[in-house]
């Protein structure tokens, strides 16, 4: 097993790391990642190019409207994400500039240790530390995928939710 840890920064209270020298909240309800920044300042840290413009994404937050845009390499510890797509929204609103997604650690073990303030990802063995994170647009909907493989089925969009 492999695993490597990323302090936890302890003034937010929630799970937030710093990924370039920047807040990263850990969104374990989120299916796609956000870097929350306007596009002309990505451009200059960032090797990007824009994939799909005039996109939408909603969550508990509200309806965001943006565009999807690749990043060639992306870093979070010792996981390299190539080709790494990621919503941007057209304003900047987010308290974080990244949000990440729980699906980026997708087919892991990963755990928030407030106690020692320590965010910790556990992987087999036979694993890359190296991973390409692509976006679908699929029935109108954004959804995520990781080494090929999509995570949530567009089909889960249709079906009502019985409560009782």
């Amino acid at each position: 097993m492999k695993e490597f840890s990323i302090p936890l920064s302890s003034k937010y209270g929630r799970p937030v790391i710093e990924l370039y020298k920047l807040p990263a909240l850990i969104d374990t309800g989120a299916l796609i990642p956000v870097v929350s920044i306007f596009p002309s300042i990505i451009d200059k840290y960032f090797d990007t190019r824009l994939i799909l413009p005039n996109e939408h994404i909603s969550g508990f937050g509200g309806y965001e409207k943006g565009s999807v845009y690749s990043v060639s390499e992306f870093k979070v510890g010792e996981l390299t994400f190539t080709d790494f797509e990621v919503f941007v929204p057209e304003e900047p609103r987010l308290k974080f500039p990244f949000l990440l997604s729980a699906t980026l650690f997708h087919g892991m073990a990963y755990e928030f240790d407030t106690i020692n303030q320590k965010f910790t990802v556990r992987m087999q063995d036979d694993q890359q530390l190296e991973r390409e994170f692509k976006i679908r647009e699929i029935r109108g909907e954004l959804l995520p995928q990781i080494d090929g493989v999509l995570i949530q089925d567009a089909d889960i969009f249709l079906q009502p939710y019985v409560l009782f």
